[in-house]
C-alpha cells in the first residue's frame, strides 16, 4: 500500500474518525492568525474539520483541501459554508496568493520532495505556513513498557502507536528547528523566521475510548482485520490491568516558517 492510500484510510471510519479525534488549542489558533500574513487562509487535508472548525469561527476566508471524499462529506456538514475542494495538495493548483497555509496532523502526507515547494508557491509574500500536531505522551511508566511489550509483540514497535513515546522521551528546552521538524527538512531554503510554539495538555480516554481511537489510527487500520482486532484487544488488556483510563500528556506542536 502506498504512503498515498495509506493517507486515506480515515475515509473508512470517517465519522468514527470525527467522533474520536482529539481537537486542538484555541491559543494556537490565536496565535498563528495574529501571525499569519494577509489574505486568506488555505488548509491542507482538512479531514473532517477538526482544526477547521476552530479558524473557521474567526470569520476568516478558509478554503479547505481534503482529497477522501468520505472525509469531506462529514467537513461540510461539520463547518458548513466553507468551501471544500476534494484534492491533494500535489494535484491543486493555486487559485490566489494565501496569507496563511496551516495543515493540522497532515502534513507528513503531502510528498516530502515537494511540499516546502507547494507551500512556497500557494502563499503572497510575507504569508505563512503553520502545520501542527498533537503529541500523546505517557507519564505512567509501568504502562509505557508493558504497552511497549504488546506493541513488540504485533510488530509494531518503531512506527509510533499513540501510546509509544514517555514523557521523559521529549526535552523540556527547545530543540533546533531543524531536529524538530524533520517533516521540513529543507525548507529554510525557501522560508525564513522559522520558530516553533508549543502548547500543553492533558487528555484522558476510557477503555472504550481508546480502543476507538486506536481504530481510527492508520498503523493499526494497515493490518488486515484479525490481526488489528488483536493487537487492539491485547492493548486494551493491558491498559485495564492498570485501571480504568489511560492517560496522556498532550503536546501540541507547530511550526511556523514565512515566505519571504
Amino acid at each position: 500500500m502506498t504512503t498515498r492510500e495509506r493517507g486515506q484510510v480515515f475515509g473508512e471510519l470517517a465519522e468514527e474518525y470525527d467522533r474520536i479525534r482529539p481537537g486542538y488549542p484555541a491559543d494556537l489558533v490565536t496565535d498563528v492568525l495574529e501571525q499569519a500574513g494577509p489574505g486568506p487562509v488555505l488548509e491542507v487535508g482538512a479531514g473532517t474539520g477538526k482544526a477547521t472548525a476552530l479558524f473557521a469561527a474567526r470569520d476568516i476566508d478558509l478554503t479547505c483541501l481534503e482529497p477522501d471524499s468520505r472525509m469531506a462529506a462529514v467537513l461540510r456538514r461539520t463547518v458548513p459554508g466553507v468551501p471544500v475542494i476534494e484534492s491533494t495538495f500535489e494535484a491543486w493548483t493555486p487559485d490566489r496568493g494565501y496569507g496563511l497555509v496551516i495543515s493540522a496532523q497532515a502534513w507528513h502526507w503531502v510528498d516530502a520532495d515537494r511540499r516546502n515547494t507547494l507551500a512556497h508557491a500557494a502563499l503572497a509574500p510575507g504569508g505563512l505556513l503553520a502545520p501542527f500536531w498533537n503529541v500523546f505522551l505517557l507519564p505512567d511508566r509501568d504502562l509505557y513498557t508493558a504497552l511497549a511489550a504488546v506493541d513488540a509483540r504485533h510488530g509494531l514497535t518503531g512506527r509510533q502507536s499513540p501510546h509509544s513515546l514517555h514523557v521523559d522521551d521529549v526535552p523540556d528546552a527547545p530543540r533546533p528547528f531543524a531536529e524538530q521538524w524533520p517533516e521540513l527538512a529543507g525548507i529554510e531554503k525557501l522560508f525564513t523566521d522559522l520558530r516553533t510554539l508549543r502548547y500543553r495538555a492533558t487528555r484522558s480516554y476510557t477503555l472504550a475510548e481508546y480502543r476507538a481511537h486506536l481504530h481510527s489510527i492508520s498503523l493499526y487500520r494497515m493490518l488486515d482485520e484479525p490481526r488489528r482486532d488483536t493487537a487492539i484487544d491485547d492493548t486494551i488488556a493491558v491498559i485495564e490491568a492498570h485501571g480504568p483510563t489511560i492517560d496522556f500528556a498532550v503536546h501540541t506542536y507547530a511550526a511556523l516558517a514565512r515566505r519571504p
